[in-house]
């Protein structure tokens, strides 16, 4: 095992290692042995017990936690490698941790997973079979029973995992999360000893390396602007904006209990309107800080939303999952905005919704018209927001002169993109500077255009 693993680490370097589901700490004992910081969490204190005693007898010290990886807390960019092995078919929601093992590993780190197709034989009756007939001879070879077959057949059935064709979903997931991603199948016929190669060979066991990629410089700066935001958004069950939204899209959707993405949901706020209104609520954020307000957010309102902390446009989700697609002063902000929307189509169900609100936030930087205007209500009305403890405006509207859509006439831009990409644009509602104006708005977007975007998924094989 140890010349497996290591085999990926580069040599010589203490690395900071977590250990998921460490159990009686096997991988956590070899890794320390090895002079690597190994953090090592499972949420058993029997098998944490366990792992304690197995730490003692060997001499080696990793620290132990009792964490269950459903809940992982560790910050941002922690670990160098995460390494896990019979685990991830436990996890009753994969798509969320395999998004928070990238958030907590290093840019560059490395995810390793060991795992197998566990119980697949639970919905495959020759595969049954054969699993049955392994079990009956590794009884006659070695004398004693190891059941594969049954054992806790109901808690298994739970699991999203079980009948799922692995390692192909996880590279699958952990590739539209944004991993560099390989696979090694089969490598029980190198790790495991021949009474285990007879009792599990019908559900082999697999390797997936997934690599974290280096953010684009970019999009750091976004996103570490936008982490410094995220502390000065709140909002409560009075905010009159959540009536007035709520009425504003309504009329755009389709009845009935709709599955939504609320994409770069920031402090929440659109997934609450969402979720106000009766409908299944997933929302997503690229900062950690936005995920953690949206939590704060809508707990506060008694209600109990999934957020995930992603990227807008690398989603784990299998195509075709959401009847509607909204965000929020989210693609102006966007370094890859075509490559976002395409993510969004994928994940649409055919027919479905794409609803979007956004604005010419930084078109004054490259148009003289804009500027003026802005020069122009700056000078009547100052500008509105005193920037956050901690906040420089001026660090965002840096970044926004290398972001493709500050350049870009909106929603111009959108209009002639959106046909392209597979959607029908079905309702623009468009607010220039002087319909604004002339409305008394007086707020911080008075000088650039403001819109609303409606849009269909049309089917793939409709000719444009």
């Amino acid at each position: 095992w140890k010349e497996q693993i290591l085999k990926h680490l580069p040599k010589d370097v203490p690395l900071n290692i977590l250990d998921v589901g460490t159990g009686a700490g096997f991988f956590a004992c070899i890794l320390s042995e090895e002079g690597h910081h190994v953090t090592a969490i499972d949420k058993s204190d029997g098998m944490l017990a366990c792992a304690g005693e197995n730490t003692a007898s060997l001499v080696v010290s990793p620290l132990f936690l009792k964490i269950d990886v459903n809940q992982l807390c560790f910050a941002d960019d922690s670990f160098d490698i995460i390494v896990t092995r019979n685990v991830t078919w436990t996890i009753e929601h994969p798509e969320e941790v395999y998004a928070n093992f990238k958030r907590i590993l290093k840019p560059g780190g490395k995810l390793l997973i060991y795992d197998a197709n566990w119980h697949k034989h639970f919905f495959d009756e020759a595969l049954m079979e054969r699993v049955c007939a392994r079990e009956e001879r590794h009884l006659e070879k070695y004398g004693s029973s190891g059941v594969v077959s049954g054992n806790d057949k109901e808690y298994f059935l739970t699991l999203p995992l079980s009948n799922t064709d692995r390692p192909q979903w996880d590279h699958l997931t952990l590739s539209r999360l944004g991993f560099i991603v390989e696979v090694e199948e089969d490598i029980g016929r190198w790790l495991y000893e021949d009474w285990e190669k007879e009792l599990y060979g019908e559900s082999p066991l697999f390797e997936v390396l997934a690599i974290k990629p280096e953010m684009s410089e970019d999009k750091t700066r976004v996103k570490s602007y936008w982490q410094k935001r995220a502390a000065s958004f709140g909002f409560d069950a009075s905010d009159e904006a959540l009536n007035e939204w709520k009425n504003r899209i309504n009329r755009h959707l389709p009845e009935g209990r709709l599955k939504v993405l609320d994409a770069g949901t920031g402090p929440g706020f659109m997934a609450v309107v969402f979720a106000l209104l009766g409908h299944e609520v997933i929302g997503v954020d690229l900062c950690s800080k936005m995920i953690e307000q949206a939590k704060a957010n809508t707990e506060q309102l008694g209600l109990s939303l999934t957020f995930l902390c992603t990227d807008a446009g690398e989603l784990p989700f299998e195509d075709n999952t959401f009847d509607v697609v909204v965000c929020r002063n989210v693609i102006w902000a966007l370094t890859n905005p075509v490559e976002v929307l395409e993510s969004w189509r994928r994940v649409l169900k055919p027919g479905g919704t794409l609803m979007y609100f956004d604005g010419n936030h930084y078109y004054y930087l490259f148009n003289e018209d804009d500027r003026k205007a802005r020069d122009a209500y700056i000078a009547r009305h100052g500008l509105v927001h005193d920037a956050p403890v901690g906040v420089d405006f001026s660090e965002m509207e840096r970044a926004a002169k290398s972001l493709p859509l500050s350049k870009e006439k909106r929603p111009d831009w959108d209009i002639s993109i959106l046909p392209t990409l597979g959607f029908e644009v079905t309702y623009i509602e468009l607010k220039s500077p002087q319909d604004k104006e002339k409305e008394q708005d007086i707020s911080s977007t008075c000088y650039y255009n403001t819109f609303m975007m409606v849009a269909k998924k049309l089917p793939d094989n409709l000719d444009n």
